[in-house]
């Protein structure tokens, strides 16, 4: 009878080594797998904890920052010139064309002024090109310093937005705003 207690406990802990190294086997082929730059072969083309793009974002050389009017800072829509460029509170930055390019979600906001955008959610780029600090809300400068913030940690900076006097005036009255 305790001879075959001992041979049951040795097909126990047989059974639970070698799920310890198949386990350990796996977790090491996920780990070097996932750290393949390399996904283009058949084989590999599935990624174990979902499929990682390349970025796209290009690196930036050192560029010669500028000032930007609103005319200028257009024409770098994705569209007219390769580049794209958005201003927030009054910084502009070179963006990702996945996100901004023609067809992509925010190619709206691509070439324009988009501080006031981003603090009031306008996805429709209605609010582009106007002062920010005009007519909103705390909470709206709050949601707007959020996206400085995000801006300034993701994206290049190529320049600063070159504000003429129509940023500055109220669109209700139409009279010049003071600050």
């Amino acid at each position: 009878m305790q001879k075959a207690r001992r041979i049951g406990a040795g097909k126990i802990y047989g059974v639970i080594i070698a799920s310890a190294v198949v386990g350990l086997f796996v977790r090491v082929l996920i780990l070097s797998y996932n750290k393949r730059s390399d996904a283009s072969d058949w084989t590999w083309g599935c990624r174990f904890f979902g499929n990682r793009a390349k970025s796209t974002i290009r690196p930036v050389e050192k560029l010669e920052c500028r000032g930007f009017t609103k005319e200028e800072l257009r024409e770098y829509d994705g569209i007219q010139k390769g580049d794209i460029y958005v201003s927030v509170k009054g910084v502009v930055y070179e963006v990702a064309p996945q996100f901004y390019g023609p067809g992509q979600p925010y190619h709206a906001y691509a070439g324009h002024e988009i501080s006031r955008c981003l603090a009031k959610s306008d996805t429709t780029a209605k609010e582009a090109n106007k002062n920010w600090m005009h007519d909103c809300n705390e909470e709206e400068l709050e949601a707007l310093e959020w996206w400085a913030k995000k801006f300034d940690s993701k994206y290049p900076v190529v320049g600063w937005f070159v504000a003429d006097e129509d940023f500055y005036l109220d669109a209700q009255n139409n009279t010049l705003q003071t600050m």
